[in-house]
């Protein structure tokens, strides 16, 4: 399993790593963040926003700032302490949800960049800066209130209101190289024609408005230069230009494009961090950008955000915020993702429903096909990653969240149908078709009722991969499930484990547990439920049985006693599964299916007692008579 780690160091019973927390299991609402230095552990008590930057982390408390070296630091992570996953779980699993996601100082080593594409057809061919001639060189230096502008200038209309500069050039192939320091400057371009910009050890402000506004309609590069870190920040307050869009700290009418091997950290106050009405593609560099405000967006594309390499993080911590959004498209073929949002959800008036903070968040297809991407929502009902629909391929995808529903107790009619709008915390959510073909995805929702692991509106298609969903509500949840091939180990706390309306197994391994009290771990509703091939281990109060129109057999059983494990074996006391089982299931139901399992066979149900050391007692001794065969009953 691919995730970063810094080095650990143990705390009172707690991992600490270099990151964010915004909440600590039931604190939440105070907002405090442990910090050790060294020895020494600091707890900053109602921290309202933390603000990043290449050497320091500031923590703001009211309006008391509390300033940090990076290297000096780290913050405390979110390690629930789960006495009962290790009842359920077999020793495989324990460990796959001891995973964390931080920012770490490490993060800025890992930056690889995109593969360049060398096919002139491809329509990301242009997106890569070398692919175009640049024949002019303008250099642009910020000294506190000044600007100078020197190099190849004539082609450009030059405009200065102290360090605030606008350009205005019909002139192509021209590169700008942004150095210098100014607390109250600006860059703004216009032109027809695509532009070049290489941040070279620059760091601006601009109180009243972006701190980099392309009114290109065409590509914007941005060059990261080699060795340099460039920090740019906006106000909560922007001046308005008629007719212009400003939507964030850095803006462009059109499409952006980042590379490099430097480092930027964009601060967004006013709505987002980097905006753009086209799309943007990230190739190559660090990017650490922040979203402050109320429903901001750290990294916005209207029309597409793509990364193909680099390493990006984004942090969101206002009320209905977005780390990584599109209204459209979302593509990772490569890179790393760190994404965290920290806001609770939002009342929306207009719609009468809630809005929610999310990770990782496209409104139409989502692609996820390379790249590691790591998804932290803390808020309430917040999602780690959302889309219309969802397609992941070859990559490695670590979610948490740890917020809980609200309103936190649901409101439903007789008839069983919620009354009123709610938020709930999600892991991954698709509204259309979730496919997964290959990859790891692993996915912990720890916040309380209703925080389901994965779940589409539709259909889920799993052809291969490793799956992990751990969470308090549905483990994973869709209209129906297509499974050949995969890992796939499902558990919830509190509620169903799979829970899907119909289910199709054909190849792979599906691991599937259930809450205590009355819940399944494997439930179709009663509904169509075939298994073709496979292997199936479903642990709950009550399971659903396969059709006897399977081509492959399943046992289902009710043991109702206090015992800590079942064992499926044959007849001559080889195990062929082995399951472990909390004392507070009464009954307990096992649902087995796998090849072993033949028709006209004779086999036994163990159970144990205390320990999977002591001699087992025979539950059931049986010949498997149907495809279908079930011992005992709920009731």
């Amino acid at each position: 399993m691919k995730f970063m780690r810094s080095e650990m160091m143990k705390y009172d019973g707690c991992f600490l790593v270099l990151c964010l927390l915004l909440a600590v299991n039931t604190c939440w609402a105070q907002r405090n963040v442990y910090i050790r230095e060294g020895a020494r552990t600091r707890i900053v008590n109602g921290v309202s926003r933390i603000d990043y930057g290449p050497e320091t982390v500031t923590l703001w408390s009211d309006v008391t700032p509390h300033e940090f070296a990076v290297s000096g630091i780290s913050l405390m992570s979110l390690q629930e302490k789960d006495s009962w996953r290790a009842k359920v779980l077999p020793e495989r699993y324990l460990s796959d949800f001891d995973y964390d996601i931080a920012f770490e100082d490490a993060d800025k080593v890992l930056v690889q960049p995109a593969p360049e594409v060398t096919d002139e057809s491809s329509e990301l061919y242009d997106d890569f800066v070398a692919h175009s001639t640049w024949e002019k060189t303008v250099n642009v230096a910020y000294h506190d209130s000044d600007v100078t502008v020197t190099g190849d200038v004539d082609s450009l209309t030059v405009q200065k209101d102290g360090a605030h500069l606008t350009i205005s050039t019909s002139a192509a192939g021209v590169k700008y190289i942004l150095t210098g320091n100014s607390h109250d400057a600006s860059f703004k371009l216009y032109s027809e024609k695509r532009a070049f910009l290489v941040l070279n050890g620059v760091h601006l402000t601009n109180p009243q408005g972006p701190a980099i506004n392309s009114q290109l309609k065409k590509r914007l590069f941005i060059e990261l230069a080699e060795n340099t870190v460039n920090t740019l920040s906006d106000g909560p307050i922007y001046n308005k230009v008629k007719g212009e869009d400003q939507r964030g700290c850095i803006f462009a009418e059109g499409k952006i494009c980042i590379s490099g091997e430097g480092q930027l950290y964009v601060d967004g106050n006013k709505k987002c961090g980097i905006a753009s009405d086209k799309y943007i593609h990230l190739l190559g560099g660090f990017v650490h950008v922040c979203a402050h405000a109320e429903k901001g967006k750290a990294l916005y594309g209207k029309d597409q955000i793509i990364i193909g390499g680099g390493v990006l993080r984004a942090f969101a911590d206002g009320l209905a915020s977005k780390g990584v959004t599109s209204d459209s498209l979302l593509t990772v073929t490569g890179g790393v993702i760190k994404s965290i949002t920290t806001g609770d959800a939002l009342w929306d008036d207009t719609w009468q429903d809630y809005s929610s903070c999310c990770a990782l968040k496209s409104e139409w297809e989502m692609s996820l096909s390379g790249g590691e991407i790591y998804c932290f929502s803390t808020g309430t009902g917040g999602k780690g990653v959302s889309a219309g629909t969802l397609t992941i391929s070859d990559a490695d995808i670590y979610v948490r969240t740890s917020g809980t529903r609200v309103p936190e107790v649901k409101t439903e009619d007789a008839h069983g149908q919620k009354v009123e709008a709610a938020a709930s915390p999600k892991g991954i959510k698709s509204a259309g078709n979730l496919t997964i073909n290959s990859g790891n995805v692993y996915v912990r929702c720890s916040g309380g009722a209703a925080a389901e692991g994965i779940e589409s509106k539709k259909e889920i298609f799993i052809n291969g991969g490793t799956i992990r969903s751990y969470c308090v509500d549905d483990g994973m949840n869709a209209e129906g499930c297509y499974i050949r091939g995969g890992d796939v180990m499902i558990c919830s706390t509190e509620n169903d484990g799979f829970d899907v309306s119909f289910l199709f197994m054909y190849d792979g391994l599906l691991y599937t547990v259930g809450g205590p009290v009355d819940q399944m771990g494997l439930d179709t509703d009663g509904k169509t439920f075939i298994v073709n091939g496979g292997e199936i281990v479903a642990l709950g109060a009550r399971n659903c049985q396969p059709y006897n129109s399977s081509q492959q057999a399943s046992v289902l059983c009710y043991v109702k006693k206090n015992i800590c494990g079942l064992a499926l074996s044959d007849a001559d006391g080889n195990f062929i599964q082995t399951v472990p089982v909390p004392g507070t299931y009464n009954p307990v139901c096992v649902l087995f299916s796998n090849e072993k399992i033949q028709v006209g066979g004779r086999y036994k149900i163990l159970s144990y007692g205390n320990s999977f050391s002591d001699t087992p007692e025979t539950e059931y001794e049986f010949t498997a008579d149907a495809v279908s065969t079930t011992l005992g009953s709920f009731r």
